[in-house]
Order: structure tokens, then sequence, then C-alpha cells
């Protein structure tokens, strides 16, 4: 075995000028094709996995809107009640379903001084959700606190423990948890914190803040009923919140519903969030959603992903004619090295090389030829990759969402521009060590 490993590189080394021109289409293939690929999985593993999570879809009755001008009107209900929650949890392939519903009153936030060195205050809308949809990723820090209103007297807010504050008449009350959307934080970080020559924001250092929400106040109009004023704790970051606006616990909107809206609007569901038992079975599920009468919001999730998957496709393409065009190349050069080398070859077939040999022989040099070539296009495809991302780092501003790398070089992506690389070679080989296989010692000794 080892005589045999030294004769292949033996002949390799004989001839490596031809082997290295033949093998630059092979490199150049690989590295396009690898870098390509890597592009589109990384995108689209940001987008859907980051910016589009495939594990919740949302739901929410189909609209049917009619357009007066400048004026869209709502021709049905576009609300959710409890039956059509019910048909929801029995689809197979639900694991469980989530009602949101929207706050139907203005409000008035106030605060950040502590960030900004000087408070802010600006309109605010809000939605609420289950608490049960975010417990693995907030535990009990998310809840509802409507139990918790009738609180002791006090003094300050020493007295009244750490998720509580002392209100004006001298009572504990406890902080209303907030999530906020990692949208918020990256439209702030990515363009509006610009406009007003404010500091960028750590989404880490965000959990605990604190301000103020009147709820029933606006700038726009006044509302007939007295404003209900509540302390805000933001408690984290989370893609099931509102993407503009603040999120709160489902029973808190339901009360200021109620409270400053009407009974009817503390019923009503706008959308629910339904949980899937797994990504395979999304497709089945919103095919069936649809057939409800219903419609996915999935914020241009499927359009995107289709997009990504076209222009994907579409890069690979030229990566794989170049791949195509260097096999066959790397068969013109093996039948010039078999022409070169018929002697050689006549001389083995001679002293007892069988034509498997000779067949195993070439083969495994386009072997060797191949991995070598994969390796040196999948390190230019990393180096390629490395410069791509060192310049979207320091050159391109910030925007929403923006990658730490655009690029996702699994191991596997990896393997599989290696087997690529060595098939081509393979299947390039295969016809010129046929023929040198197939020909006459004595011929091929005598120079005919």
């Amino acid at each position: 075995m080892a005589g045999w490993i030294h004769a292949v590189l033996a002949d390799l080394g004989r001839h490596w000028r031809h082997f290295a021109a033949a093998s630059v289409g092979i490199v150049l293939g690989v590295a396009a094709l690898c870098f390509f690929l890597a592009l589109g999985f990384g995108i689209r593993e940001h987008l859907l996995v980051q910016v589009f999570p495939e594990d919740f879809i949302e739901v929410e009755r189909r609209s049917a809107d009619i357009d007066i001008f400048a004026l869209r009107l709502d021709l049905g209900s576009d609300t959710l009640d409890e039956a059509v929650l019910a048909d929801l949890r029995s689809v197979d392939g639900v694991k469980a379903v989530y009602p949101k519903m929207r706050l139907t009153v203005p409000a008035l936030a106030s605060g950040g001084s502590s960030l900004f060195g000087a408070g802010l205050q600006t309109e605010v809308v809000a939605d609420g959700i289950d608490p049960r949809l975010v417990a693995d990723d907030f535990g009990g820090v998310f809840r509802e606190v409507d139990d918790e209103r009738i609180g002791r007297p006090c003094r300050s807010g020493s007295e009244c423990g750490d998720g509580s504050y002392c209100d004006a008449r001298g009572v504990c009350r406890p902080f209303v948890p907030v999530l906020v959307s990692p949208y918020v934080v990256e439209l702030y970080n990515g363009g509006f914190r610009r406009s007003y020559g404010l500091p960028k924001i750590n989404p880490d250092a965000l959990t605990g803040l604190a301000f103020e929400v009147e709820f029933g106040r606006s700038t726009f109009r006044s509302n007939a009923r007295p404003p209900i004023r509540e302390r805000m704790r933001l408690v984290g970051v989370s893609d099931q919140a509102i993407p503009l606006g603040i999120t709160l616990p489902l029973g808190e909107v339901r009360r200021l519903n109620a409270t400053l809206g009407s009974a009817k609007a503390a019923d009503e569901f706008h959308s629910a969030v339904v949980e899937l038992r797994s990504r395979e079975a999304a497709a089945r599920v919103v095919e069936t959603v649809e057939d409800m009468g219903l419609e996915v919001r999935d914020r241009g999730a499927r359009r995107a992903a289709s997009a990504i998957a076209v222009v994907t496709l579409l890069l690979a393409l030229v990566g794989g004619v170049l791949i195509a065009v260097a096999g066959a190349h790397i068969m013109h050069v093996f039948f010039m090295v078999v022409a070169v080398r018929r002697r050689e070859i006549g001389l083995l077939r001679a002293v007892g090389a069988r034509r498997s040999d000779v067949r195993r022989m070439l083969v495994s040099e386009a072997v060797v030829v191949g991995l070598l070539a994969g390796v040196v296009g999948v390190i230019a495809a990393l180096a390629a990759a490395a410069m791509v991302d060192f310049y979207a780092a320091n050159e391109i501003p910030d925007f929403p969402f923006k990658p730490d790398s655009f690029f996702e070089f699994s191991p596997w992506l990896i393997a599989a521009m290696l087997a690529l690389a060595i098939g081509a070679c393979i299947l390039g080989a295969i016809p010129p060590a046929i023929r040198a296989a197939s020909g006459d010692p004595s011929d091929a000794l005598a120079g005919r």
C-alpha cells in the first residue's frame, strides 16, 4: 500500500504543472459555489431564525377591506373568538395556541432620563400576550400583576421590594412587566438615534428600565374617561413582542380595554400565536389555517425565504457551471498526461500490472488533485467571506438586524464542497484511465 501511494505521489510530482493548471477551474468553481451557498444559508438563517422565527406563526382573521380614495374600510370582523382558538388547537401539528389582544385606547409614555440624560415623551401602541408564551425565556418575571395591586402602606420604594414601587398615595403597587421587540432596539440603534444625536443602546442593559405610561391620554385627541397611570418595568427583549410598541401581559390589556374602552373590546382577540410541534409541520399547519378562512402574518418570512432560495440557486448554478467546465478541462489534461506517459504505462503493463491497476492509479491521482483543489477553493471562499464581513463591519452603516457575519460555513457544506471537487476530478479522469488501460503494451513500448 505504501509503495502504491509513493508511486501515485511520484507521478503527481512529475506532472504537477499540468495538474495545477487543470485544477484552477476546480478551485474557482468550489470557491464560488461555497461562497454563494454560505452567503445564502447565512442570510436565510439570520432572517428565518432571528428575524422571522419558524417555530411560531401568528394567525389573524383574513381581512375584507375596501378602499375609498385614501380610506380603507373594514367590511367584516378582524377579531378571533374562543371557538376559533379551539379550532386552532385541534389542528394537527399545533402544540399550543396563545391569544393576543391589542390595546384599543391611546397611551402616552414618558421616562428614559437614566439613559438619555433627559426625559422623553412619546405616543405608544401596545398589545397583550399570554405570559405562558414566553415562560421559557422569562419565567415568572413576565406575569399578571392584577392580584398584587392591593399593596401595603409605604413611605418610600425601599419598603415595597424589588418588584413594586411606592405610589403617590403611599401604597405599594407592582411594576407592570413589559417586553419590547428586537425591532425596536434595532430601529433605534440603526437610525432613530442618529436623527436626535442620542447614544446607542445595549439591549442586554435595558432590563430593569422603568418608565411611566398614561393609558387613555394622547397628544392627538382627548379621552372621555380619566386616564390610568401605571409604572412599567422592562423585563426583556423578545421576538414575541409587538414589532413597534410595548407588550404587556394579556390580563393587563384586557383590564385597560374594559376600563377605558368597552366590555366588547376586552373579549376580542386580534390574533393568536401558534406554536408548532416541529418546523416540518409548518407547511401543513399554514395550509389548514388558510382553509379555515384565516391568514398567517409572517412579516414577509415566506417571501423572503423564497427570494433567498431563488438567488442562492442562481448563484450556485454559476459555481456549478464553473466546476462542470473544470471537470472537462481535467479530462483533457488527463488525456494529455496519458499520452505523455504512454511508454511508462506500457512498461507497467509489460511487467505485470493489470488494467485495473492502471485505472486505479490514474483515478487515485485524480482524487488527490480534487482534494487539494477543493481545500484551496474552500480556503479561498473563507478568505473572501472574511473580507466581506470585515468591510461590512467597518464601512456599512448599522441597520436593523445587521448580522456579525453574513455567511454560514457549516461542516456539512465544507465536506460537500470537497466531495464535489473530488467527484469532478474522478469523472474527468475515468475516460482517460479506461483508454490508458485498454491499450496494447507492445504497441506502447514500440511507440506505435
